[in-house]
């Protein structure tokens, strides 16, 4: 019985949480990749090729909203196997999709499942940690972004032996192995009584009259204000960079470092936060990026545009890193759902920032650096609100 009741390890819940947001990244990168694969084999129009890439950031939100409520009522061990098996359901109905209603609905039903694993493995894992350690475990749990190269290597390698259908499949076993372990660690302490409030304290509908506006501004609104604006700012512009990565030479070395260039970021993201603070290292970044932005712009060199995309995810990797811990740290109530809600809303939010660029104009000439530091300059903005949000966990 002593071993039953025996809570999982960080480590555990790390390498859990890692892989399968790894396969979740696979499997989102992958289906952007194939695009225009899946538009050739299914006859698809611009505008529908383009309401599949919708259904996919939308779904993110949706997950993180729903999910996290769930997770933040029920457990987040068990509520993590009910998203692995909405992730199997969507991923294993991609491969056998015979249509364009079942791609949509299939890719909703994967995308519900990242918005939801996001928040999910982060609070997890933030809650079980000291705060000494939570910013390089969260940093460490982004890495599993590297899914995206996985994706990379497999659409330019495997897709002419595999076939599309098969290189959505692979991610299936792996996903359902995961399933059993994440049974016998994380949920097994749920159903004893590990993760479960005991009442619905995280409601603010159970406060009755105690709650005021001006409670609920401070505890709740102006943070997730707050966690939105920096997650918009940070990852539209890495969206601004993929986005113009043909700026890139297509082979496999810049394809390589172009992904792995944010893993040191990461870390620098971490190191960073123990050394400053949340705001300062927010700051630096926010400066670097206009900087580099600055240099973009001006600069006569030739390959200024190679070099704004090769450095940027170095930068990139420094809030990308540092939001999972920061985003559970400042929320005291629905931790899971909020914390999750405003880094994938925010992903939602920047995943308009290339039309927007077209919208003003920018595209042209190398005219979207000016963008990138006007993001920059949100940053610095809001990492100086960020530094007065009192710490919650």
């Amino acid at each position: 019985m002593a071993a039953s009741n025996r809570k999982p390890s960080p480590a555990c819940i790390y390498w859990t949480a890692f892989i399968g947001l790894l396969f979740d990244y696979y499997d989102l990168y992958l289906f952007i990749y194939l695009e225009r694969v899946l538009a050739g084999e299914f006859s698809l129009t611009p505008a529908a090729s383009d309401l599949l890439q919708f259904v996919g950031l939308a779904g993110v939100g949706v997950g993180a909203l729903g999910f996290g409520w769930l997770a933040d009522r029920w457990g987040r061990g068990r509520v993590m196997l009910v998203v692995f098996g909405v992730y199997i359901l969507g991923i294993g109905g991609l491969s056998l999709a015979w249509g364009f209603s079942s791609l949509v609905g299939f890719r909703l039903l994967a995308s519900v499942a990242l918005g939801a694993e996001w928040g999910i493995s982060h609070t997890f894992l933030a809650e079980r940690v000291d705060r000494a350690t939570r910013y390089r475990f969260s940093a460490l749990l982004q890495f599993a972004i590297l899914g995206g190269l996985l994706a990379a290597m497999a659409r330019a390698y495997l897709l002419p032996q595999w076939g599309w259908r098969s290189l959505f499949a692979a991610s299936i076993a792996p996903i359902a192995c995961l399933s059993l372990v994440r049974w016998r660690t994380l949920a097994r302490s749920d159903l004893e009584g590990g993760n479960v409030p005991a009442k619905p304290e995280n409601d603010f509908a159970s406060m009755g009259l105690q709650t005021d506006l001006r409670k609920v501004w401070v505890e709740t609104v102006r943070p997730f204000v707050i966690c939105l604006g920096l997650a918009s700012l940070t990852i539209g512009s890495g969206t601004i960079n993929v986005f113009y990565a043909k700026d890139l030479p297509q082979g496999i070395v810049y394809t390589l470092f172009f992904w792995l260039n944010v893993a040191p970021g990461m870390l620098l993201g971490a190191w960073s936060v123990r050394r400053l603070g949340v705001g300062p290292a927010l700051a630096v970044y926010a400066v670097a990026l206009i900087a580099l932005s600055g240099w973009a712009w001006f600069s006569a060199w030739p390959s200024r545009a190679l070099a704004f995309a090769l450095v940027l995810p170095l930068l990139n990797g420094i809030p990308f890193g540092l939001m999972g811990a920061f985003f559970n740290e400042v929320f005291s109530r629905r931790r899971t759902m909020l914390s999750g809600a405003a880094y994938n809303l925010g992903r939602i939010a920047a995943g308009f920032s290339p039309a927007l660029v077209t919208w003003l104009g920018l595209h042209d000439r190398g005219r979207y650096f000016v963008f990138c530091a006007a993001m920059g300059a949100g940053v610095l903005i809001l990492s100086a609100a960020a530094r007065r949000l009192p710490i919650r966990l």
